[in-house]
């Protein structure tokens, strides 16, 4: 029995577990996105396109499946890129699909055409342009199929007159095989648990990929007095007062430990990909556990490298890895853990007008929920984080490689669309904040309780620091904000203006349990952060 395509495309998406699109109308799709109101998809419509990519990346980062984001076609392509990069350098799966005008119009000079491929085709992993309703089925699963395997954004284009059209395409079920999990190979677990007890000074770098696996990770480190050191996006799993937790890796963590890095003869990598020349041994003695083969000796040399589910490699290492004696390297991992400690508990000198950043980051981390997600933007903000956030709290979200400003704000609307039970936080410059500033309407036109909260010092703080320490000419780096406040009052969402630091620990405090949009301003002072260069 024939359908409409818009139908069919629909009832293939929804077969794959998409619950929601994130887009914009526009002439080209505007048919597809009225076929979504009878639907079980949910439509949620941005003030720009870019958010709506950002949207759907961040969703896929949280839900670890594929997300769904649609544009228009000519400028609505051109605005939707940003989140197309930010999933494809992340290796997150996302299915873009954008409208065309009609097929007998492409290649004309008809209003708004451009060869959208030519465009997204360095940023996806799979693309085409439909061509005909009959093939629909085909190219939706196989496009879904490589962007879940690769990990990265498959792109379809649907000229205007195909949405209408029949089709006796019938949509197919999910694939199970694709969510099969790769168990460890024990030959290459038996090696890796040789070089672990040959080992005297081991380190423990874990990233997102290890996330579900906070209680084996501490283990692991416990029995081989390894030293814990984690990469952003795995920042909250382990709180600072554990013993062997070391911090962050690079500008954005504790320089403390790359010395220990240099001095390890062993680091165990679990579930990451960061690895910063300049923080970071030059000739390392590697192991690397992932779940994604293309991850494992991509940034670095290996000795062993485990394809699997990290859960069960690290399970495994601890029931065979022999318990370590080795407390000369215990005591000097734990002091450098201590010396982190007692200097991010120290009380810190303002660097100016404004409370000092990390201040801030300090009374989030104190206030902040075991079950909050966190979503960061770009810049020293995050820099701060880093730093200082010292505490537990469910997920962190990051532009991770695209490091794209304007992160955060849309990153925390799919968090709460997803998760709208769990607290939301955006921590976000007033820089990046500028750049998608239209999206409090979309929080406040779909009640998304969220807290935003703005570090706010009428600067691009990274690029100015940048400039100083470069002995370059300041220019062009001041910003020209508006009264955050009264803008958040004219969205109709709440906003309150932070006096002093205890100011902003009450305002926390009261905002654990929001039913409402919420902007805190923080008036912000602008130190150089460690390790700033251009």
């Amino acid at each position: 029995m024939s359908q409409k395509l818009t139908k069919v495309m629909i009832e293939q998406l929804s077969k794959w577990g998409v619950d929601h699109i994130y887009g914009y109308p526009g002439d080209s799709i505007l048919k597809f996105i009225s076929e979504l109101k009878e639907s079980p998809i949910k439509f949620y419509s941005t003030k720009n396109e870019s958010a709506a990519s950002l949207m759907a990346s961040a969703e896929s980062k949280l839900q670890e499946k594929i997300s769904v984001c649609v544009g228009d076609g000519g400028p609505g392509t051109a605005n939707i890129v940003n989140g197309v990069a930010d999933a494809y350098s992340d290796r997150t799966p996302m299915l873009l699909i954008t409208g065309q005008v009609e097929s007998y119009n492409i290649g004309t000079n008809y209003n708004q055409f451009i060869k959208q491929l030519n465009i997204t085709d360095s940023l996806t992993v799979y693309s085409a342009i439909v061509s005909s309703p009959e093939v629909i089925v085909d190219l939706m699963v196989k496009a879904m199929i490589e962007a879940i395997t690769k990990g990265g954004v498959s792109h379809l284009v649907v000229p205007m007159d195909m949405w209408d059209q029949k089709t006796n395409a019938q949509p197919r079920d999910y694939l199970p095989h694709l969510d099969e999990i790769i168990l460890p190979d024990e030959e290459l677990i038996n090696q890796a648990v040789d070089l672990i007890n040959q080992a005297q000074k081991p380190i423990i770098l874990y990233g997102r990929g290890a996330k579900e696996c906070r209680e084996e990770l501490l283990q692991l480190s416990n029995k081989i007095n390894g030293g814990l050191i984690t990469t952003l996006a795995a920042q909250g799993m382990i709180e600072y007062q554990q013993a062997l937790y070391l911090g962050g890796l690079g500008h954005t963590g504790n320089n403390k430990a790359d010395n220990l890095l240099e001095e390890a003869d062993l680091i165990i990598i679990l579930g990451a990909t960061w690895w910063p020349m300049n923080y970071v041994p030059r000739e390392p003695k590697v192991i690397q556990f992932d779940a994604i083969k293309e991850n494992i000796g991509m940034n670095h040399p290996v000795e062993i490298g485990v394809l699997a589910n990290i859960q069960d490699s690290i399970n495994l290492l601890l029931e065979k890895v022999s318990k370590k004696e080795n407390q000369v390297w215990s005591d000097k991992v734990e002091g450098v853990r201590e010396l982190y400690s007692n200097n991010l508990s120290k009380e810190s000198k303002n660097g100016g007008k404004g409370i000092c950043p990390k201040e801030s980051i300090k009374a989030i981390s104190e206030y902040i929920s075991e079950d909050e997600i966190i979503c960061l933007d770009s810049g020293d903000s995050v820099v701060w984080f880093g730093r200082y956030f010292s505490n537990r709290c469910k997920e962190v979200l990051i532009s991770g490689k695209w490091r794209t400003m304007g992160f955060a704000l849309p990153a925390a609307l799919a968090a709460k669309i997803n998760y709208p039970n769990l607290p939301v936080t955006a921590i976000i410059g007033d820089g990046g904040i500028g750049m998608v500033l239209a999206e409090l309407l979309t929080a406040k036109r779909y009640n998304l309780a969220i807290r935003i909260i703005v570090f706010d010092n009428s600067v691009l703080a990274m690029e100015k620091n940048k400039m100083l320490v470069s002995n370059l000419e300041v220019d062009e780096v001041k910003l020209s904000n508006p009264d955050f406040i009264k803008l958040s009052e004219a969205c109709g969402i709440k906003g309150v203006r932070v006096e002093n630091i205890n100011d902003l620990k009450k305002i926390l405090a009261e905002s654990k349990e929001l039913k409402e949009t919420m902007l805190i301003d923080i008036p912000t002072s602008n130190p150089i952060p460690e390790g700033t260069k251009l």
